[in-house]
């Protein structure tokens, strides 16, 4: 009998053992195969105003955005000022696992990266009136610009 009860709990504590393993290898799995979501680029409301600081309406602004670490093309969305020359865009993101990111890093190691290039890149284009020149405004960091300011043609 003690020899069964012997055989017994050993293979209990094996048991536990392999639980235990097997508990940790599916949490790792979970945490660096879950899809986490980050954010390219935060909502952005702007107010589009020309050289005296008029609201200008109804012209049109192209938001662009791209995490380049992890996406090859940028995306974009087009809408129209409102009377008041305001337009919002929601906030941007994608989902990648910590993998999915890490080997990213690895795959872009070494190649040739322009200085200063941020990770991350937004930015909006005004332009479609033709008593507006076309302008550019970039988010150069955590908080968008609020206002973008375009110069009449004369």
């Amino acid at each position: 009998m003690r020899f069964i009860r012997r055989i017994s709990d050993q293979w209990r504590s094996g048991y536990r053992s392999r639980i235990l393993v097997l508990a940790i290898v599916v949490l790792l799995l979970v945490i660096f195969l879950y899809p986490f979501q980050s954010t390219t680029l935060p909502e952005w409301n702007l107010r589009v105003v020309d050289d005296a600081g008029a609201p200008v309406h109804e012209i049109n602004v192209t938001e662009h955005w791209q995490d380049y670490l992890l996406e090859t093309e940028g995306h974009e969305e087009v809408r129209t000022t409102d009377q008041d020359g305001r337009v919002s865009f929601g906030q941007r993101g994608l989902r990648a696992s910590l993998t999915g990111r890490l080997l990213a890093r690895v795959s872009k190691f070494g190649k040739h990266q322009p200085e200063g290039r941020a990770i991350r890149y937004g930015a909006v284009v005004v332009w479609g009136n033709r008593s507006y020149e076309t302008t550019v405004g970039v988010n150069q960091g955590e908080v968008p610009p609020a206002e973008v300011h375009v110069r009449r043609v004369r």
